[in-house]
């Protein structure tokens, strides 16, 4: 089975499309050495007839070579290569003091200071964490340009020992996207990554679930697909762009030009139920990465959940995040955008509640209630704050559950329950 790959510049120029532009690639301080552009030259550059390997005088600017020493060309010149590449950034320091340590662990404060992006649909520039990305890929069998869910969202909500086996669940996702429009089937041993093959995976909890293998790791998903557009996390904006009429779809790359776009990408097919798939993923991740962090494990006897009698226990809890509430029934519930004040606290006054069940769907509940027995004897729960970049992207996952499924007030200032 051919697997559903992301469309890339090699593959439209395969397919007699020109030249193809590409992402731009930075590097690491010490890649851009002298010394360490000298040896990647002479590594590509191997022997000469006499069998003795080729080498280059960055002082000099000449190469040695059976009949002596020669000038080399302008593009082996260290200097030269590295005017051209770009050096990475810096990581930042460690935040020093309580405060930038908060600041910093903080999940909001987190979201708005992703970079900055553009949603065709609704003409508005909001930080990345609000909208989705969407990315082309190709159709296993037809080689068509479809519109898949990105990684954005679910990228490192998993804990590192897990990443290995869920690093990447949007390619095995999206191969299982198209097949279901295709009717075909995938095996998720031979994806292009190997995360969850949606429908098709195992409803084990994590702990039964069998490790990944050296396979596994040689096909991790190396980046992101290079034609990406982004729209707002609304569910009825994504709704929207799956209409009878394709003019919304179309917009996801009005504002694309250049050779980067193929005649072919932009007849790209949008599925019509793209706003139940997408909803599907940001659930099925959520409550992977729930149980996964309810069981402990014997390596990892942290406590990233912590249970709670009744809402009066809520305050006491140490490194508070937010508040989950699994409801007896959905009636008088509130549902989106409620909040717990706990007097007294310095930081952390204003908690966010998220609802589960209907945030998460009964099918997923109950999923959750069955595989983590946490959930199962508690109703109200608290998902602490660690210093844990799989924790922060949990809270973040949540928080953008939150905001997919919010419906806009009406005129009178209510609001349309769903």
């Amino acid at each position: 089975m051919v697997p559903c790959a992301a469309i890339r510049p090699g593959h439209l120029r395969a397919a007699g499309f020109g030249f193809q532009t590409q992402r731009w690639v930075s590097y690491d301080k010490a890649a851009l050495t002298k010394a360490a552009l000298v040896q990647a030259v002479e590594a590509g550059l191997g022997e000469d007839t006499r069998g003795n390997p080729l080498r280059i005088d960055a002082e000099s600017k000449t190469i040695s070579t059976a009949a002596g020493s020669l000038p080399i060309s302008p593009v082996f010149d260290p200097a030269w290569m590295k005017a051209r590449r770009r050096q990475k950034k810096e990581d930042p320091s460690k935040p020093m003091g309580r405060f930038r340590k908060k600041l910093a662990n903080n999940p909001y404060a987190r979201a708005l200071s992703t970079p900055i992006r553009r949603c065709p649909t609704t003409a508005t520039s909001l930080p990345r964490y609000f909208l989705q990305d969407f990315e082309l890929v190709k159709h296993p069998s037809t080689g068509a340009a479809w519109w898949a869910p990105g990684p954005l969202s679910f990228e490192f909500v998993q804990e590192k020992t897990r990443m290995v086996e869920n690093h990447d669940e949007v390619d095995a996702q999206t191969a299982a996207t198209i097949a279901t429009s295709a009717n075909l089937q995938f095996s998720g041993a031979h994806q292009v990554a190997t995360p969850n093959p949606g429908d098709q995976r195992s409803r084990a909890a994590p702990s039964q679930r069998e490790p990944a293998g050296k396979d596994a790791q040689s096909t991790r998903r190396p980046s992101r697909g290079p034609i990406t557009s982004y729209t707002l996390c609304r569910q009825s904006i994504v709704d929207s762009l799956g209409g009878p009429s394709k003019k919304n779809a179309a917009l996801l790359l009005a504002t694309r030009s250049g050779m980067a776009i193929a005649p072919d990408t932009r007849n790209a097919v949008w599925r019509q139920d793209m706003g139940q798939v997408l909803l599907g993923m940001l659930r099925r991740h959520a409550v992977d990465a729930l149980v996964s962090r309810s069981c402990p494990t014997e390596e990892r006897q942290d406590t990233f959940i912590h249970p709670c009698a009744d809402w009066g226990q809520v305050k006491d809890v140490t490194l508070r995040g937010c508040v989950l509430w699994l409801p007896e029934t959905q009636k008088d519930a509130p549902r989106q955008y409620a909040t717990l004040d706990v007097e007294g606290a310095r930081y952390g006054q204003k908690m966010a509640v998220h609802n589960l069940r209907w945030l998460l769907g009964d099918e997923e509940t109950e999923r959750l209630r069955r595989e983590a027995p946490l959930f199962r004897h508690h109703d109200i729960l608290v998902l602490r704050q660690w210093n844990s970049v799989s924790v922060m992207r949990l809270h973040l996952l949540l928080w953008r559950l939150q905001g997919y499924l919010a419906q806009p007030p009406q005129a009178d200032g209510s609001v349309t329950v769903q």
